[in-house]
């Protein structure tokens, strides 16, 4: 690890990883370093500015400070079938601030970027970007620090939004639920018999309307 401002190395030793929120904790032996204050994500609000800071294209723009808003809350994206819950800013992050810390106007950590929406994959940054919300940082932290394993409820299967038009494409004869894109092998859902092109109509009685 390397400081851009004193030039000074130091050797990192990792604790934990979380490999669906894309965290990590390295442990360093100096003592001395100063430290970030969190803020609590939960309370922040669309409009609330957001500065995100990073290493955009490497280390040649190492450091580097971009400021914005909080555009959205509690957005979704999709990593294989599992779902995670991020926070959205038209803050400019690009390749290369993965790991950068986003802080409100206070200096408070409220999130660490994570990704950007590029849909042609030619322009970087088209004002999407996400980051991981601090409150969920919080919930992995304490776990990577005891360098356990974080299991999360696991069903194995790819989820679609079912429209009329989807289902009357498919020849489905409803209207409504989630459509079954996938299903992983050996997964619990697999073992459940459940199948690609499958319906969920509801859980437990509970009808189900949205793929989230």
């Amino acid at each position: 690890m390397s400081s851009a401002i004193d030039k000074f190395s130091l050797k990192g030793k990792l604790v934990g990883a979380d490999e669906m929120t894309d965290l990590a904790v390295v442990k360093v032996g100096d003592g001395k370093l100063p430290t970030a204050k969190f803020g609590d994500s939960d309370k922040i609000v669309v409009g609330e500015p957001a500065i995100a800071i990073g290493n955009p294209m490497g280390l040649e723009f190492q450091g580097s400070v971009t400021s914005g808003v909080i555009s959205a809350l509690n957005r979704t994206l999709d990593i294989s079938d599992k779902r995670v819950k991020l926070l959205q800013t038209d803050a400019a992050i690009n390749p290369g601030n993965s790991g950068g810390a986003l802080v409100n106007a206070d200096g408070e950590v409220i999130g660490i970027n994570s990704a950007i929406f590029s849909p042609d994959r030619t322009e970087a940054f088209v004002g999407i970007g996400f980051a991981i919300p601090s409150s969920i940082i919080n919930n992995v932290l304490p776990a990577l620090l005891a360098g356990r394993n974080i299991e999360r409820g696991y069903l194995g299967l790819v989820p679609r939004q079912l429209s009329q038009e989807l289902a009357q494409d498919l020849s489905l004869g409803v209207s409504s639920g989630v459509l079954i894109k996938r299903v992983l092998p050996n997964s619990p859902a697999a073992h459940a018999d459940l199948r690609s092109f499958d319906v969920i109509l509801e859980v437990s009685g509970t009808p189900v309307r949205r793929a989230n």
